[in-house]
């Protein structure tokens, strides 16, 4: 008891004044608890073994009381040193309960403390409580700044708190920082080696660094949660004793709000793997005490509930002698204080060990324990482990290392890799003396060196040579295998071609056959049909080569310029269908449905109809009308759909293969020759050809010249012949309208004036065959020379040099004419351009529809027209155009063709015509010739070359007879080439005509004389053409020159230099050219005048001679 007492006294202030730290004396005081408590239950075990004894009770009872008055004075002390420690450290705020919260009634039990209190300090607390649960009010805030030194928050601190949201607000701020980016190429390779982590990326957890990709998934992240110190520990959880868990405290209540003596600490200690397969985990066994541990004195027979419970004795000493107080643990308590089983070598070797063994001569010694303790550490994943074990000895046998100390560890992490199996890096990496082992592996020969050197080099020289032969025959195979696909591939085309070129041979016969058919039937019915009904289909395309296409700017607008073939319909029996390149403007619409009207049809458009392709702005703009047509279904079907039931035939433009397909298509024969024949007569030499079957007289010259040389070596052998020509005239075979002309004068040659003079000298040597080739070549090597200095070219546009020019000529084909030399005398045009418009009739006859005077340029730009011609020989022309005209026919050409001719005065004063050129089609005087027809109701005599309308009977009084007679009066027109003026564009339809009718520019129906409008394009494409009708030709010109002025003083002079139209770019030029014709037409009508007024005199002089007699 004394000593009870003196430790009850006086223990802890002893303790105190040692000097030990708080936390030392706490410990010590919870130690002591913790003996009392062990001691009480001991007693508790006795008094119930011999409850039968009464003295041996009553000391039992003294002793528990003396321990109990002990335990509680410790309690109170250990209380007191703790609220020491925390009160010299800091003041806290009393705990603050959920008072609130409701409770029953019965477990409400009011504390020692409140029980003293007084009702006054019973409210005073539950104030001060309020204020602290609710510190809101001023009051409080004044309690919590007087008690607790808690100031009351300003405005500005409260509104700038971080992370506070504002109520009724977004925050638009990120949250949380951005984590680090995977880059790219890692993200779009799984098996991309991993980042480099920084310390700032660990930093953030191990969630952003799976999150991020940071650390793959297939990365085992047990190692991070196992090693100390970590954040989570797996392992055995270690619980205070079975019979301490379910011991009930008295409740105690301090000061400080809760009872501190109560509170059992965690017991610390190193996390261990557990075998949960071994452990039950039923919650039945927490509740029973767990069986006492075997010493193994014990026998089998003895009964398990006398294990144990032996006899036990108890020495109870005097109060005051504690030293001298031992008390006698009986064997079953000792169980109870028994702490853990020390551990043995092998589990600490397990846990502590670095697991480094060693791999001798390749061969690793498996019976050291730091190896047997790496294999029971890593028992269960082996498999792996062993593999990358053997591969390491395979590599250190190659090389003969005589020993290397492994890292087990890294050899466990190595073995865990399995999207890509280890790389000898890899496991180079694992040695602990990798700089040695690494010094005789990357020594040459290294491998070669050891016992086995001999098998290792036979290896290598084996793999090698195997190599070289397994390359050398798959370089072979792969020759052999590309020779076979290139000859499979070779074949396999030549087979398709082949096939292709059979069926597409089979589709042209097929068209081709189905094409005579058409024509054999249209010439078999052409009488027939032209006395009855039909259908003229217009399709005015121009199925040119495509290079020529697309150097036409306007070539649309020019496929487009014979709108007036809509005049075919002035006959009774005649319905058209005109094909458009595109949809026509409404004012043209307008404009030539108001012209149809003169023939005396209140509704013409319903014998005429427009169409134009529904493809049309698909296609490219050069693409020919027969072309786009022919890809456009709906169009055909329209076609087809009008002249159902009907005859019908086709008057196309220039004939190409695209023109003979639409023809098949729409099951209608074709007014025009194959496209071959075209081709062949259309051209410039193969025009030639014609005029020498029709024996007309064609200039000197020559043609099919395909090189440089044969043209050079013609043009000299020409000049030599023909000394009198001074200018030479380039054709291309395939080129029209003057594109394709070019000329030399001779005048730039010197070597020209020279055999003149040689000729002149003595004609004898002249004829000499020697000097007529030294002659030859001597020009031949001046042309090489001068032809690309001195040539030009009539479209620098198309050919800006000689030698683009020669390239075309020499590629495409042409022919060298002379120009005639002008007549001695002059006056007048120097040379006249006669053309005369056949139409080769599909069953032989051949007739002419009109004769002009083509107008051209210096430069040979095409211009206009006048009709009719009177610049040759009415008969020799007329003959000889029905013989190129029968020669077409031979040949199977049929349809619109037009004959140009040049008439002159020769040397001797004789008059000469020669052929210069066929053109298969209808030319754009054909198509103004039938507009003019139409707006004059008149008709063509053919054998006096007029044009004639009927007029008013008039009184001719004669010496023998007087009557009336109908007097029928002629009439003449002049045509200019649709021209492009821009500001055309800025006029509006009915405002540009209101002028005209103002200024006297327009079309008398009763006198059947003025000016006619040919409208290719609306107004926006400024674009116009003009015909005027007049009673001379003298006077024709005259108003196409006054509509020209005309529309220069409406519209402005046209100062553009825009190649818009193709030949004629110029609105000047053709008015130029069209003056010059008036004056020459002056100067030939007043030669004219003297010549019969000459006539006139000497008629009157024989009168007189006669009278005299």
């Amino acid at each position: 008891g004394g000593a009870l007492e003196r430790l009850r006294g006086g223990g802890v202030p002893r303790m105190a004044a040692t000097g030990h730290h708080a936390e030392d004396v706490g410990k010590i005081l919870m130690a002591v608890q913790g003996d009392l408590r062990s001691l009480r239950a001991d007693i508790a075990a006795v008094a119930s073994a011999e409850s039968g004894a009464g003295s041996s009770s009553r000391q039992v009872a003294a002793l528990q009381r003396i321990v109990d008055r002990a335990e509680t004075d410790i309690r109170l002390k250990t209380e007191a040193v703790l609220q020491s420690a925390l009160n010299d450290q800091y003041t806290t705020l009393p705990a603050i309960r959920e008072m609130k919260r409701s409770r029953p009634a019965t477990q409400v039990r009011p504390s020692t403390a409140q029980t003293r209190m007084t009702a006054k300090e019973q409210n005073s607390a539950r104030r001060q409580m309020d204020m602290l649960l609710k510190p809101t009010t001023a009051t409080a805030r004044s309690f919590l700044q007087e008690r607790f030194g808690v100031a009351a928050p300003t405005s500005d601190q409260a509104q700038k708190r971080p992370g506070a949201k504002v109520k009724g607000t977004l925050l638009k701020n990120k949250t949380a920082p951005s984590g680090t980016i995977l880059p790219g190429s890692m993200r779009q390779d799984p098996a991309a080696p991993p980042p480099r982590l920084s310390a700032k990326d660990v930093g953030r957890g191990l969630e952003q660094l799976v999150q991020r990709g940071l650390i793959p998934k297939y990365v085992d992240l047990t190692p991070a949660f196992v090693k100390t110190p970590a954040p989570v520990l797996c392992g055995q959880v270690p619980i205070h004793a079975w019979q301490e868990q379910f011991v009930k405290q008295e409740p105690y209540t301090n000061s400080l709000g809760f009872n501190l003596s109560g509170i059992k600490m965690d017991m610390i200690s190193r996390a261990e793997p557990v075998a949960m397969q071994s452990r039950t985990h039923t919650t039945q066994s927490m509740r029973h005490a767990p069986p006492s541990r075997s010493t193994g004195k014990e026998t089998a027979g003895t009964p398990a509930e006398v294990k144990g419970a032996g006899p036990r004795t108890i020495n109870i000493v005097a109060p005051g002698d504690l030293d001298a107080m031992n008390l006698k643990h009986v064997e079953g308590a000792a169980t109870d204080e028994e702490v853990a089983t020390p551990r043995d070598y092998n589990t600490l070797l397990d846990e502590f060990s670095l697991h480094q063994f060693i791999i001798r001569r390749g061969k690793t010694l498996s019976t050291t324990p730091e190896f047997e303790s790496f294999h029971r550490k890593h028992a269960r994943g082996w498999g792996p482990i062993q593999d990358t074990v053997t591969a390491l000895e395979k590599l250190l046998e190659t090389h003969e290392v005589a020993i290397a100390y492994v890292d087990g560890n890294k050899i466990s992490q190595l073995a865990q890799m399995e999207h890509r199996a280890p790389t000898n890096d890899d496991l180079l990496d694992c040695l602990v003396n990798l700089d040695q082992i690494l010094a005789q592996i990357k020594l040459p020969g290294s491998r070669y060196k050891g016992s086995h050197r001999d098998r290792n080099a036979s290896l290598a020289l084996q793999s090698v040579y195997r190599g070289h032969l397994c390359r050398r025959a798959f370089r072979n195979s792969m020759l052999r295998f590309r020779a076979a696909l290139i000859i499979q591939r070779m074949w396999k085309t030549i087979t398709t071609a082949r096939t292709t070129e059979r069926v597409v041979e089979n589709r042209i016969a097929a068209r081709k056959e189905h094409f005579a058919n058409l024509s054999s039937k249209l010439s078999s019915g052409w009488a027939l049909m032209q006395r009855r009904k039909r259908v003229v289909v217009h399709i005015p395309s121009m199925s040119r080569e495509e290079a020529q296409r697309m150097s036409m700017h306007d070539f649309a607008v020019r496929q487009n310029s014979q709108l007036s073939r809509l005049t075919w319909l002035s006959s009774a029996d005649v319905e058209v269908i005109y094909v458009a390149q595109f949809p026509l403007a409404p004012d043209v619409l307008q404009y030539y449905s108001k012209l149809l009207q003169i023939s005396g049809h209140e509704r013409p458009e319903d014998r005429f109809k427009i169409v134009f392709p529904e493809n049309y702005d698909r296609f490219p703009s050069h693409f020919s009308l027969a072309t786009v047509l022919a890809y456009s279904p709906r169009c055909l079907k329209r076609i087809q759909n009008f002249c159902r039931g009907k005859d019908a035939y086709i008057i196309p433009g220039v004939v190409g293969p695209d023109d003979l397909k639409v023809a098949c298509l729409l099951d209608m024969p074709l007014l025009g020759p194959e496209p071959q024949v075209a081709a062949v007569y259309g051209s410039k030499s193969g025009s030639k050809r014609i005029f020498s079957m029709a024996e007309v007289n064609t200039p000197p010259g020559a043609y099919d010249l395909y090189s440089e040389h044969e043209t050079i070596h013609s043009l000299a052998r020409l000049i030599f012949q023909r000394l009198d020509i001074q200018r030479w005239l380039f054709k291309i075979d395939d080129e029209f309208l003057g594109r394709g002309h070019a000329w030399l004068d001779v005048s730039h040659l010197q070597c020209h004036a020279a055999l003149v003079r040689e000729k002149s000298r003595s004609a004898h040597i002249w004829l000499d065959p020697g000097k007529q080739n030294a002659a030859v070549n001597k020009v031949m090597e001046e042309l090489v020379r001068v032809l690309p200095k001195r040539a030009e070219t009539a479209h620098k546009d198309l050919f800006p040099s000689w030698e683009a020019y020669l390239e075309t000529f020499t590629r495409v084909g042409g022919v060298i004419e002379a120009v005639p030399a002008p007549p001695p005398q002059g006056g007048g045009p120097d040379i006249q351009s006669p053309s005369v418009n056949l139409v080769v009739q599909p069953h032989g006859e051949i007739t002419i529809q009109s004769t002009h005077d083509h107008m051209f340029t210096s430069d040979y730009h095409y211009v206009g027209a006048t009709f009719p011609q009177q610049s040759a020989n009415r008969e020799a022309l007329h003959g000889a155009a029905l013989a190129v005209g029968l020669a077409c026919y031979n040949k199977g050409i049929v349809g619109y063709i037009s004959v140009d001719f040049i008439s002159f005065v020769d040397a001797d004063g004789k008059d000469k015509l020669w052929a210069v050129d066929l053109n298969i089609g209808m030319h754009d005087t054909a198509a103004s010739f039938e507009l003019f027809r139409f707006i004059t109701s008149g008709h063509y005599d053919a054998g006096s070359g007029e044009f004639f309308v009927e007029g008013e009977p008039e009184n001719h009084e004669d010496e023998d007879e007087e009557a009336l007679v109908p007097d029928s009066s002629a009439r003449c027109y002049s045509v200019c080439d649709p021209l492009y003026h821009p500001n055309v564009a800025t006029v509006q339809y009915n405002v540009f005509f209101n002028l005209c009718r103002l200024k006297g520019v327009h079309f008398d129906l009763q006198e059947k004389e003025g000016t006619a409008f040919m409208l290719v394009d609306s107004f926006a494409g400024g674009v116009l053409g003009m015909l005027c009708v007049a009673r001379d030709r003298l006077r024709g010109l005259k108003m196409l020159s006054e509509g020209l002025d005309f529309v220069q003083l409406q519209l402005g002079i046209s100062r553009s230099n825009s190649e818009k139209l193709l030949p004629v770019g110029q609105f000047r030029s053709c008015v130029r050219e069209v003056r010059k014709h008036i004056e020459a037409e002056n100067v030939r009508a007043s030669a004219v005048d003297a010549i019969r007024e000459q006539e006139a005199q000497q008629e009157m002089h024989r009168q007189f001679q006669a009278q005299t007699m």
